[in-house]
């Protein structure tokens, strides 16, 4: 018997890695810890060009709010975690969702994210 996905929101989002160099280039940190939990930001910071993990990073967590249909949290409680083999996990205030699918890919320039709630 084949199993089907019940999805009940989707959410995608697009994001210029431009903003996020542009914030690293003029040293502002501190907008970025607004954004981003220390795990997300000690990820991206860890390869030679950040910006377009942390355009990929932010567009999951809006693709993410968008299929839950939420915007009441703040950024910085929305987690995008990586799972060993590099998976991208959705966390909500520190607790995995179980209900949330979420994709990333981006090239030098532009990242995009798709989240399904299940």
């Amino acid at each position: 018997m084949k199993k089907t996905l019940r999805v009940t929101g989707v959410g995608v989002d697009i994001t210029e890695a431009k903003r996020f160099r542009t914030l690293l280039k003029q040293k502002k940190l501190h907008v970025l810890s607004k954004l981003f939990s220390s795990s997300e930001l000690n990820y991206c910071l860890s390869y030679k060009d950040p910006a377009p993990h942390l355009a990929g990073t932010f567009a999951a967590k809006e693709a993410s709010q968008k299929a839950m249909g939420d915007f009441s949290s703040p950024p910085h409680l929305l987690e995008i975690r990586r799972t060993k083999d590099g998976k991208p996990e959705v966390w909500v205030n520190e607790k995995r969702s179980k209900h949330l699918l979420i994709s990333i890919s981006h090239t030098l320039d532009t990242a995009i994210a798709i989240a399904y709630n299940r």
